[in-house]
């Protein structure tokens, strides 16, 4: 049974006023009132997710990670605004088990997807399973699924049948065939511009929001952006080749970077940049190409350089600008997390291997977890 929790806190605060069983100060308001009140405020005003999801990003890929040859000013803001994790790590050094841990909040061996899913394979993501787009139905929630999939290219794996409202982009990574860009369920072409994939991805996560807000302006989202780039092999709009001192690998970074300045700013003009948290991090270590920051080994490994994140958040209504996290997470904590912050109970038919990071996100501490499990490829 889910918990109202809006219903619950609302009840206190109005049993406060009526019975005054709490002592009130000069300002008329007690300091639990304000404590109540404002995390009344937060769940009342329904927050919005964006989850930008890089491919095969390094930790040492962003400006404020310490790269000097690429640079990522919009991402380097989103951290200035809200929190830097320093040691936040993904499910699996490795595409499609990542994936699964981030959407399902569960570690991929539970889910059965320990491996690299190709086009012939007949296994994905069942029906079983919930993602955060399926959790966050219940509260209403309207959910966009933008960029590589990766959970199963069969339709009874397709983002449309675990919660997703809409889905735009590849089934599978831009280096297996065939390559088909997806509308929902139908394949809309047969030859695709990978140069264009991120612009594209921006233009129906742009469309999505400015529609959603037209047609209710109360209505909460979830958008889970995840770019094909920087995965190999590379591609970039004209304008943005040349751009960075990292190569082409660099030059798809910077243009992923200045795309979601323009998501960003589609927040701001809806004013809707306070009700949205948006996070920024990438699925595994960087393969041939990208920096590690100094972390060992890569991609498909479980050592640091392929397992540890990159990843910046901001929400104004409860992350202090300029924050540094600097315990350990993971990726399968966002999805209690976000049912937190929408008021939404954990499923309970199931193990949720993610926790509830919210006191980190505000700055506090938590015990520390009693398990990580980590799995070469």
């Amino acid at each position: 049974m889910r918990c109202n929790w809006k219903i619950v806190i609302k009840s206190v605060i109005i049993f406060q006023f009526q019975f005054k069983v709490m002592p009130l100060n000069f300002a008329g308001i007690s300091p639990v009132f304000q404590k109540i009140w404002k995390f009344y405020e937060v769940i009342m005003e329904k927050t919005n997710f964006i989850i930008i999801f890089m491919g095969d990003m390094g930790y040492g890929d962003m400006g404020c990670y310490g790269t000097k040859a690429i640079r990522t000013p919009v991402m380097d803001q989103i951290a200035a605004n809200g929190v830097k994790f320093t040691d936040l790590y993904s499910a699996s050094p490795i595409c499609t088990p990542s994936r699964c841990g981030l959407l399902t909040g569960r570690y991929p061996q539970r889910v059965g997807l320990p491996r690299v899913l190709f086009p012939k394979d007949e296994e994905g993501l069942t029906d079983a399973e919930k993602t955060i787009a399926d959790c966050l139905k219940e509260g209403d929630y309207k959910s966009a699924c933008l960029g590589k999939w990766h959970l199963g290219c069969r339709p009874e794996h397709y983002p449309t049948r675990h919660g997703f409202d809409y889905y735009f982009g590849l089934l599978y990574s831009n280096d297996m065939n065939p390559l088909h860009l997806y509308e929902n369920k139908e394949a809309i072409e047969t030859e695709v511009d990978q140069a264009q994939l991120t612009r594209r991805y921006t233009d129906q996560a742009i469309s999505f929001i400015q529609s959603t807000h037209q047609e209710n302006t109360e209505q909460p989202f979830f958008i889970y952006i995840a770019h094909t780039m920087p995965h190999i092999p590379l591609y970039v709009e004209p304008e943005f080749r040349g751009r960075s001192n990292a190569g082409v690998y660099g030059d798809t970074i910077e243009c992923i970077d200045y795309h979601l300045g323009r998501l960003m700013d589609t927040l701001d003009e809806l004013r809707l940049t306070d009700d949205t948290l948006v996070i920024v991090t990438s699925d595994n270590g960087p393969w041939f190409e990208g920096s590690t920051g100094g972390l060992r080994s890569r991609k498909f490994d479980t050592y640091e350089g392929g397992m540890r994140m990159p990843c910046v958040a901001q929400y104004s209504r409860l992350i202090l600008p300029g924050s540094v996290c600097t315990n350990p997470a993971s990726q399968m904590d966002f999805l209690p997390t976000f049912l937190t912050l929408a008021g939404l109970d954990q499923p309970s038919n199931r193990v949720i291997d993610g926790l509830d990071i919210l006191p980190l996100i505000k700055g506090k501490s938590m015990p520390e977890r009693p398990l990580y499990y980590l799995q070469r490829y």
